[in-house]
């Protein structure tokens, strides 16, 4: 497994678009070099779907989720990447990128729209977002049912790089079915604040999934403000 500093220096605000190259620019160096890192550490190059974890909230798993999409977007413009919210219980995307909650995930599980009317458009032509979608009275449910699989394996076929922002581990037993659906995993956790003890829970749950590295985060927002901005529209 790698271990790789994340601190939250490195992410600052920017609404800069580098018009020359047709790329969103980042306005700290090591940030971009950071989320590369973290694809580009595998043997192969990007896995084509790849799960984002943390032991609880607040560890900096959707800043990286969105992070890592954003850098394999921007490296690879040939590559479409999509990025999947699945904490149905949490959910951020809206909120963030300011757009309506639903049509997204839950809605899919249902049966309500075809996954493809629930993708986001962002300012990277090649990089879409899955939203959680419709709050829903049992999410873990919908986790839990044949259709979050047939979901992923839709993406995959329509995109090159499936990225699923998940629950928390060790509050969301779902995580681990999630996990083993994908090709890899990244474990985010937080500098000086995630036990040890959390730590090795969260890999015991994770166990059977194909855990590749582990993220030593120290950012507090759960998307910071650079991250919004690149992939706003």
């Amino acid at each position: 497994m790698t271990t790789t500093p994340l601190t939250r220096d490195r992410i600052a605000t920017t609404d800069h678009r580098d018009r020359g190259e047709g790329r969103q620019a980042w306005p700290i160096p090591d940030a971009e070099e950071l989320f590369r890192s973290l694809y580009t550490g595998f043997d192969s190059g990007p896995a084509t779907s790849l799960a984002v974890c943390s032991s609880v909230n607040g560890e900096g798993k959707t800043t990286t989720s969105l992070g890592i999409a954003i850098a394999i977007a921007q490296d690879l413009p040939d590559r479409r990447v999509v990025v999947v919210e699945t904490d149905l219980w949490r959910a951020v995307f809206a909120k963030d990128f300011e757009f309506s909650p639903s049509p997204g995930l839950a809605d899919v599980l249902l049966d309500r729209v075809p996954v493809s009317s629930a993708l986001r458009p962002t300012r990277l032509d090649n990089l879409t977002l899955l939203p959680a979608g419709s709050h829903i009275a049992n999410p873990q449910r919908l986790l839990r049912s044949s259709r979050m699989p047939e979901v992923i394996d839709a993406l995959r076929r329509t995109h090159d790089v499936v990225v699923v922002d998940t629950p928390a581990v060790l509050t969301h037993s779902e995580v681990a079915l999630l996990a083993r659906m994908v090709e890899e995993v990244i474990l985010v956790v937080r500098f000086g604040v995630t036990p040890a003890r959390q730590l090795n829970d969260a890999l015991a749950r994770l166990r059977g999934a194909n855990v590749r590295g582990i993220l030593v985060n120290d950012t507090k927002s759960s998307v910071p403000e650079l991250v919004r901005q690149i992939a706003r529209l």
